[in-house]
C-alpha cells in the first residue's frame, strides 16, 4: 500500500494553474516558491470599477484616478490603496473566462456612479496568504500555481471563494506590466479534507 504522504506529494507535483507554465517534479522548475505569510483582513465596502480582460498598466493607473476622484468629491475616507480583484479559481476556470475588477476600500456614505461606471462592492475578510512578486502580471499564473497547487493543498487548506486580491505597490509609473512589484491575497480555510480536484499538466494541452 503507497502511503498518504507519498500519495499527497504525487499530485502537488503535478498540479498546475490552467493555463501555466509546467514544472518538472525532482527540480526546481519554471514556477519556484515565494516567501508567505498568512494575514487576517477585515470587511470593507468599497468603489468598484471593472477592468478590461487584457488591461494595461495605463488603464489601471487611470481606474484608480477615477476611483479616488469620485472617493473625493463624495468626501468618503480611504481606507488603504486599490486592490486588483481577480473573479476565478485559477485551479479550475480557464484565463479566458476570469473577469477582473477595481476595488477602492473606504469608509462613508458611498454612492454609485452608473454614468462613470463605479458600483459598491465588498472586499471579503477572513483568513489570507499573502506573498509578493517583482516580475509583474506575467508571474502571476506562476504565484497561483505555486500557492493553489503546492502551498494551500500541503497545509490541508483550500481556497475560501473564487476571488484573489492583488495590490500595485511599485511600477505603475511604467507601461510595462513585467516591471509591477505586486502584493497577492489569496483567502483560505482549512480543510481535513484532500483537494477535490488537482489540474494535471497533462490536461492543459
Amino acid at each position: 500500500m503507497v502511503a498518504v504522504d507519498e500519495i499527497t506529494d504525487k499530485h502537488l507535483k503535478r498540479a498546475r494553474v490552467r493555463g501555466a507554465p509546467s514544472t518538472i517534479p525532482g527540480s526546481t522548475g519554471m514556477v519556484g516558491s515565494y516567501d508567505l505569510r498568512e494575514v487576517q483582513r477585515a470587511v470593507m465596502r468599497a468603489l468598484s470599477i471593472e477592468l478590461d480582460k487584457n488591461f494595461t498598466v495605463e488603464e489601471l493607473r487611470e481606474s484608480q484616478t477615477k476611483l479616488a476622484q469620485t472617493a473625493a468629491v463624495q468626501e468618503l475616507n480611504v481606507l488603504e490603496p486599490a486592490l486588483i480583484a481577480l473573479h476565478a479559481d485559477p485551479m479550475e476556470d480557464v484565463p479566458h473566462e476570469w473577469t477582473w475588477e477595481l476595488l477602492l476600500p473606504v469608509r462613508g456614505r458611498a454612492r454609485a456612479d452608473e454614468a462613470a461606471g463605479i458600483k459598491l462592492a465588498r472586499v471579503h475578510g477572513g483568513m489570507y496568504v499573502e506573498t509578493v512578486t517583482t516580475k509583474g502580471f506575467p508571474d502571476l499564473r506562476n504565484v497561483y500555481t505555486y500557492l493553489l497547487g503546492h502551498y494551500l493543498p500541503s497545509h490541508k487548506q483550500q481556497l475560501t471563494r473564487p476571488i484573489i486580491y492583488h495590490r500595485a505597490l511599485d511600477g505603475l509609473e511604467s507601461h510595462d506590466p513585467e516591471k509591477l512589484t505586486l502584493a497577492i491575497y489569496i483567502p483560505y480555510y482549512l480543510s481535513l479534507k484532500s483537494p477535490v480536484k488537482l489540474v494535471a499538466r497533462d490536461e492543459m494541452g
